[in-house]
Parts: C-alpha cells; sequence; structure tokens
C-alpha cells in the first residue's frame, strides 16, 4: 500500500488559477476527503493525482515515487466517476474484467476469478450478469466501485461518487464505501462538496477554496475550531452564525465594546434561550422569524437589530413564536473570534484580549 504526497501543485486554464500550491499528505491506509464548493479546484486536483491532468508545478508522489512522467493507466490507482462509466453494452463481469485484463494484463480466468471476488465481498455478484441499463443507479455504482477495487490499487480516487443518487441509498453507500476502503486497507481520496459525506466517510478532512487548501484536519477538528471565516462558514448545519464588527465598533453582541477588525462565530447549539443573561456571557437579542423542526429539536432564525441573522437550537417545549423577540447567550469560549480581513481564527472571546474587560 502506499500514501501520497502533494508538493506545490499548481494548475491554471488560462487566466484561472485552478489549484494554488497545494501541499498535502495523505497517510498510507488513509480515507481523506477534499470538501469544497463548485469551482473550488478540488475535482482538478484529483485528476492531477490519478495522471488525468498533468500539473504546471509542483510534483505529486505514491509511497515516496514520484509520478511525474507516469501515465493514469500506469500509476498504483483506480477512479470512480460520478457518473459510473460503465460500458453499456458490456455486462458488470465484462465492465469489471476489462480493465483488469487489458489495463493491466490479467489473463481472462484470473480477471474473472478477482472480479468474483470483490463482487462477492460487495454482495453484488448477482449483477453480474446485467447490463447497465438493467440496473438502478445505486447498483451500476457499487459495479463501478467493484471495477476500481478488483484492481487493487494502493490508492482509491473517489470523483463525487454519490452525487446523483437518492437519500437513503446516499447514506448507505457511503458507509459501504468507507468500509470497504478499510478492509482492503486502500488509500482513499474522496472529492466530494457534501459535508456529511466528508464527516462519514473521512479519517480527515482537507476544506478547499479557491484552489488553496483552507484546513486540514479531523471532522470534529474543523467542527469545533474552524480556522477561517469559509471553514466556518461551510461545515456545519446550520452553518455557524457569524456576527461581523462594524467600523464603529458595534456588534449584535451590544453589551460589550469590542474592537474594531474583528468577526465573532457561534455555533447554533451553543446559543441557549436566557432571561437573564450570566455576568460574562455574551448574549445578543433578535426577533424569531422561522421555526424549523429538526428532530428533537427546532432550528430557531432570528434577526437583531444589526441586521444579523442569527440561528440557535431549542427543545420543543420552549421554541418561540414568529414575530416574539428574545434573548440568548453563549458562553465565551463559545464564541470564536476571527480576523475580518485575513480570515483567520484568533481564539476565542475567553482567551483573546478584545479589550472589553471580560478576557482571561
Amino acid at each position: 500500500m502506499a500514501g501520497v504526497e502533494l508538493h506545490g501543485i499548481r494548475k491554471t486554464f488560462g487566466d484561472v488559477v485552478a489549484v494554488d500550491n497545494v501541499d498535502l499528505e495523505i497517510h498510507d491506509g488513509e480515507n481523506l476527503a477534499v470538501l469544497g464548493p463548485s469551482g473550488s479546484g478540488k475535482s482538478t486536483l484529483l485528476r492531477i493525482i490519478a495522471g488525468l491532468e498533468t500539473e504546471d508545478a509542483g510534483e505529486v508522489r505514491f509511497g515516496g515515487v514520484s509520478q511525474k512522467g507516469v501515465p493514469p493507466h500506469l500509476r498504483d490507482s483506480a477512479i470512480v466517476f460520478q457518473h459510473f462509466a460503465l460500458y453499456p453494452h458490456l455486462s458488470s463481469l465484462e465492465n469489471i474484467t476489462l480493465g483488469l485484463r487489458h489495463g493491466i494484463g490479467l489473463g481472462k480466468k484470473e480477471a474473472e476469478e478477482r472480479a468474483r471476488d470483490i463482487a462477492e465481498r460487495m454482495q453484488v455478484q448477482h449483477l453480474l450478469s446485467r447490463k447497465p441499463g438493467q440496473m438502478s443507479g445505486g447498483q451500476r455504482q457499487r459495479i463501478a466501485l467493484a471495477r476500481a477495487l478488483a484492481r487493487r490499487s494502493s490508492i482509491v480516487l473517489l470523483d463525487e461518487p454519490l452525487s446523483g443518487l437518492d437519500a437513503q441509498l446516499h447514506a448507505v453507500l457511503r458507509l459501504e464505501i468507507a468500509q470497504l476502503l478499510r478492509s482492503v486497507g486502500a488509500t482513499g481520496i474522496n472529492v466530494t462538496h457534501d459535508q456529511l459525506d466528508a464527516m462519514a466517510m473521512a479519517d480527515r478532512i482537507a476544506v478547499i477554496n479557491h484552489g488553496r487548501i483552507e484546513q486540514l484536519g479531523t471532522p470534529d477538528e474543523l467542527y469545533e475550531t474552524p480556522a477561517t471565516l469559509f471553514v466556518a462558514s461551510f461545515i456545519g448545519t446550520p452553518p455557524m452564525n457569524l456576527l461581523p464588527v462594524t467600523d464603529a465598533g458595534e456588534s449584535s453582541f451590544g453589551a460589550f465594546a469590542p474592537r474594531t477588525g474583528v468577526t465573532y462565530g457561534v455555533r447554533a447549539e451553543d446559543l441557549a434561550l436566557v432571561g437573564e443573561p450570566l455576568a460574562d456571557d455574551w448574549s445578543l437579542s433578535g426577533v424569531v422569524g422561522l421555526v424549523e423542526p429538526a428532530g428533537r429539536d427546532r432550528v430557531v432564525q432570528m434577526t437583531t437589530a444589526h441586521g444579523d441573522a442569527v440561528a440557535f437550537r431549542c427543545g420543543p417545549a420552549e421554541t418561540p413564536a414568529p414575530g416574539q423577540r428574545v434573548t440568548v447567550a453563549a458562553r465565551p469560549e463559545a464564541v470564536h473570534v476571527y480576523d475580518t480581513a485575513s480570515g483567520g481564527r484568533l481564539g476565542n472571546a475567553r482567551t483573546v484580549d478584545l479589550g472589553i474587560g471580560v478576557a482571561a
């Protein structure tokens, strides 16, 4: 098996910088998600790893070995595309064995034995005689994954493999894929725009934006301490509430006179309805707009006097009505502080000196 190293990867298309000096190390046997919005450079980065695109600068290494000049079919990697890419006139068995026979040169008998072995492990052996048109979207994606795993490559690349599937199948397949990659010991790199997929499947997540890695960490690290304003706004449902301080030094946390140039961030679950805030609580008030059922909780959307939209969670019994004015509060350690200009995280309201007399 092998890990993947990216050193100074850069790729442009005309005046557009798709990947901008990316350094990234994916450990042997790790499942890493590359998460970002459309146009962030994540698919281009995956295609460079696969050898389907050539980097303008930098180097890709598999297991410490440079892949410079190595064509896609000779790289120790397999790729699963969003749209399955199965040959419609071939059976599932033929789709799986085609690459084994003509890509890595196995004989027909050995290729079919390997195909049947992976099909049984994935519980799709009953589909081997069917053609793609005779299968559902989920079945076709399972065959596409079986084709990739049958190569027994050290590295499996997943290009939005679950897009277009219905929600129930989507949730089932993402667990199956994560378990299969771990069972075969492959290094997995999964490109996705879906944070739930990334959180569920990956050991670590690299959040990419405008061709740059904004943060690399475990799902918990990204959720609990987002390193930038972009990560804070992208990770979480609902996303983190971001409350900028005005040039006049005013914010929705009106009881505090904060310094300018910062933006506060607080998760919906860290805000609680209060009657009278504690002395060092960070509180804000607003008028309730939308109330959204979310299982056992309710997500309440309100608007502060400064015009900030704020979401908080509460139980059904304490849910306020639309139009009601309420006050919510968070402990200082739950209020993240970001530099508005750079977007970088400075710490939290307990540890950052904001010049307001409450920081430790």
